[in-house]
């Protein structure tokens, strides 16, 4: 009986620890977008890179409109692809500085 209701806990918290993977993960990347935006915005990359820079903002939007209906697998999608666009956006935009 014991080692049953060993299993069923331990079952149960790689349940939950499952479960809190996704909304974790997904916060995770979406701070890295924003703060990727942001160095982004500041080197002006918006006139700069203004596709890879207007693509970013609208994943992010996306990733932070599927973090709050809770589709998370989505929120991480749309993230990586906001940060990393972000991070494109700013490479193009210092490397213009110094031509």
């Amino acid at each position: 009986m014991e080692k049953l209701i060993s299993r069923l806990l331990g079952a149960a918290l790689l349940l939950i620890l499952a479960l809190g993977c996704g909304p974790v993960e997904s916060t995770m990347i979406i701070v890295e977008a924003d703060t990727a935006l942001h160095n982004a915005k500041t080197a002006n990359a918006a006139d700069k890179s203004p596709y890879e820079y207007t693509a970013a903002e609208q994943y992010l939007h996306k990733a932070r409109e599927m973090w709050g209906t809770s589709d998370f697998e989505y929120s991480i999608d749309y993230a990586a692809k906001a940060r990393d666009l972000s991070l494109k956006a700013l490479e193009r935009s210092m490397r213009k500085d110094g031509e």
